[in-house]
């Protein structure tokens, strides 16, 4: 049949199944008269086979390859790769769910109170490099840049001083720094040149707030929390930990979406 009959055959663009002859996949006899491609079934079943190894991901020269393969080599392809799907899957659930942090946020903003509670079940890693008296040196300058390139799956991370608290002072003592939950840490198989600051947090009160400048957080500013633990009896014990969640525009001033947490008991 000529490469029209083919492709009404097989529901494939002519195109295609010239690009497929050109590839090598299929190779119709030439007709002696007219020179034209005479190409059979069995054609159509190597160009269904050929797509079905596309769909997974297989380039058309592998796919051609592949008609030279025993059945023990495509078994281990097949289990590479289901591997290779299911961790592209547990990624792509991880980003779903950074995402979804940010809607969350988004939504808090637009309540009066600004306060959830959070549950919590992983361990957190932090590094803090953004700040005064703060000084790189190699191992924590190629510990920053494995967490800036293991984004999303680490977040930027913000710590006031539980000092600069209760000294009372206006101007809050603040480092920013990044961070990686231990899940996240698994999955990706991250290693690092120092050891990282570890908080393991249970149940957390948040307060989501909107600041122009993160490293000059006013008291002022996360004040509602502080009231809000004075009222629960919740004790101010130690440097509080926070996420910046998103930047974005509001009334013509750039501000950053930050969520500032303290860890109390758990309801249970």
């Amino acid at each position: 049949m000529k490469v029209n009959d083919l492709a009404r055959l097989t529901g494939i663009a002519g195109s295609k199944i010239r690009y497929y002859d050109r590839m090598g996949l299929i190779q119709g006899a030439r007709c002696e008269s007219n020179n034209y491609r005479d190409y059979n079934e069995l054609d159509a079943l190597n160009i269904y086979h050929a797509r079905m190894l596309r769909s997974f991901d297989m380039s058309v020269q592998e796919s051609i390859e592949a008609k030279g393969y025993q059945l023990p080599i495509i078994d281990q392809w097949v289990e590479d790769h289901i591997e290779d799907l299911e961790r592209n899957i547990r990624f792509e659930q991880l980003r779903i769910q950074r995402l979804k942090e940010m809607k969350n946020y988004f939504q808090l903003m637009q309540r009066k109170e600004r306060f959830q509670e959070v549950e919590l079940h992983n361990m957190s890693y932090n590094i803090w490099h953004i700040g005064k008296h703060i000084q790189m040196d190699a191992p924590m300058q190629k510990t920053v840049e494995i967490l800036a390139d293991a984004m999303p799956f680490s977040y930027v991370a913000i710590r006031i001083s539980i000092a600069s608290i209760l000294s009372c002072q206006e101007e809050l003592e603040v480092c920013i720094g990044l961070g990686i939950l231990e899940k996240n840490k698994e999955l990706l198989g991250l290693e690092f040149p120092m050891p990282l600051e570890e908080r393991s947090r249970r149940h957390v009160l948040q307060l989501v707030i909107e600041t122009q400048d993160p490293f000059h957080l006013k008291r002022s500013e996360i004040q509602p929390l502080l009231d809000e633990c004075e009222k629960r009896g919740i004790p101010l014990q130690r440097d509080l930990i926070g996420r910046i969640y998103i930047s974005y525009q509001k009334k013509e001033q750039f501000v950053h979406g930050v969520g500032i947490g303290i860890e109390i008991a758990n309801k249970n």
